[in-house]
């Protein structure tokens, strides 16, 4: 099986980043923009964890009465960020492993037509997430809990913070670059050491 990130791997940007904009360019959205910005200087400053600032950033999910209308309105605007690389190398058992919510991926994992998503399992009416948000080695214990770490022939990541799941791979590949080049992940970070951190 192939796994591949999503973020700055298959597509272009930051998938939340571009639905936290989405949103806050709503009409009776717009100050949650203020407070996404706190609770992300409260983390960054180590006073709260990633997982709690994310559950708070989403607080506006509370307010949205159909998510599934919004998230289809959200990827029929976004969905043109995805990088023309990876249509040519999907196939149908691949696996998306991400950070991003569950909710947030599904639909464009579906309309790829692949097999899976290990990402955040996010409450979409709360914005409580069960377990840790799934970045890092956080990423490793969804993966290691939905399909088991003894499956993943090749893994494809933009950053060496995924060298937690790089690990569990055969063979591992970092993609970078404007012309998304794809190079093994030892030989890149042996070329570029200071990278690794």
């Amino acid at each position: 099986m192939n796994v591949y990130d999503f973020d700055e791997t298959i597509f272009t940007g930051d998938a939340e980043d571009r639905f936290f904009k989405f949103m806050f360019a709503k009409k009776g959205f717009r100050h949650f923009k203020i407070s996404w910005h706190i609770y992300d200087i409260i983390q960054k400053m180590h006073f709260i964890t990633k997982t709690r600032s994310r559950e708070l950033q989403y607080g506006f999910l509370k307010k949205i009465d159909n998510i599934d209308e919004v998230v289809a309105e959200y990827w029929s605007e976004v969905e043109k960020y995805m990088k023309p690389w990876y249509n040519d190398a999907k196939r149908p058992d691949d696996v998306i492993a991400s950070g991003t919510p569950r909710f947030l991926l599904e639909p464009i994992v579906e309309k790829l037509g692949i097999g899976g998503l290990v990402a955040t399992e996010m409450d979409t009416k709360t914005g409580k997430i069960d377990g840790d948000f799934a970045i890092g080695e956080f990423k490793v214990v969804n993966f290691r809990n939905q399909l088991g770490l003894d499956c993943i022939d090749n893994f494809y990541s933009d950053a060496y913070s995924d060298h937690f799941i790089a690990e569990y791979a055969k063979k591992a590949f970092i993609i970078h670059g404007e012309n998304d080049e794809c190079t093994e992940w030892n030989e890149y970070f042996k070329a570029h050491p200071e990278l690794m951190k």
